[in-house]
């Protein structure tokens, strides 16, 4: 993928369509804290789009004809993280992987899929660490106050930097 600036798609946006038609997209990078933008073909997005909603199908058959326990088990080599799950919370995640993989496809929307990934890695860090986990669980006899407004992963990613 071929990277230029934002501004060449005003000064020199021939230049910008060229070298989508060459390379079929164009990461184009903004000052500040502005997410780049990609710039792709149609075609390219079509197929991409294409090929996620493929992959969707094909896990959810997987699913049907081949249990929770084989899709788990590549989901466990994609994600080595889900091996902290318990087994009950690893089987939830692969339902919950399939729903949102086919909805997120179907609606070409990913958010919540990034999103879904994310609320399950993170609990998966909190099995890794039994402290954690054990005071995680533990029953809450007062009242703790007011609970914050979560960050989203973007939050969370910026503030670690």
């Amino acid at each position: 993928m071929k990277t230029m600036q934002w501004s060449d798609a005003a000064r020199t946006p021939r230049e910008v369509a060229a070298a989508v038609d060459s390379s079929g997209e164009v990461r184009l990078e903004r000052r500040g804290d502005g997410v780049p933008f990609v710039i792709m073909r149609e075609d390219r997005a079509q197929q991409a789009q294409q090929g996620m909603e493929t992959s969707a199908r094909l896990l959810r058959n997987l699913l049907a004809h081949g249990g929770v326990d084989l899709v788990a088990e590549a989901l466990v080599d994609a994600f080595p993280w889900a091996n902290f799950l318990p087994e009950k919370d690893r089987n939830e995640f692969v339902r919950e992987f399939m729903w949102t993989l086919e909805a997120c496809s179907d609606l070409d929307v990913w958010t919540p899929f990034g999103r879904m990934i994310h609320e399950w890695q993170q609990t998966a860090a909190i099995h890794a660490d039994p402290a954690l986990a054990r005071e995680l669980s533990r029953a809450v006899d007062s009242d703790l106050g007011p609970v914050p407004v979560p960050m989203s992963p973007e939050e969370a990613g910026a503030e670690e930097e």
